[in-house]
């Protein structure tokens, strides 16, 4: 199994249960539309009542959800460049350092002048 598929299901599915269980409990405190509004930053957990419990949807909103999303997006770009390497990555750097090394002295003239 993939590194970011192990991680997801192993240690991913516990970070989205705890934020859809955040936005379930604020769903029936503070209203639905309220909840989805706190969790995307549209509303500050602080204009909502009660507040104890928005805060942490807000905070799972505003980091955690966005870090899944862009680890995910990571994993998938990162997967399709290794698909469509054409060449080794060792291969690479043995030509990038050929191409760097000074080119050597042109050879002495033979006439004096």
């Amino acid at each position: 199994m993939p590194r970011f598929g192990f991680w997801l299901l192993s240690r991913g599915v516990v970070v989205l249960a705890v934020g859809g269980a955040l936005y379930v409990l604020n769903g029936f405190l503070i209203g639905w539309a309220d909840a989805y509004d706190v969790m995307l930053g549209i509303t500050s957990p602080a204009e909502v009542r009660p507040q104890w419990c928005a805060w942490p949807l807000s905070l799972i909103g505003w980091a955690a959800i966005p870090a899944i999303v862009g680890a995910a997006a990571g994993y998938v770009i990162t997967e399709q460049i290794k698909a469509h390497r054409a060449r080794e990555l060792s291969e690479v750097l043995s030509e990038l350092r050929g191409l760097a090394v000074p080119p050597s002295p042109p050879p002495a003239s033979g006439g004096d002048a």
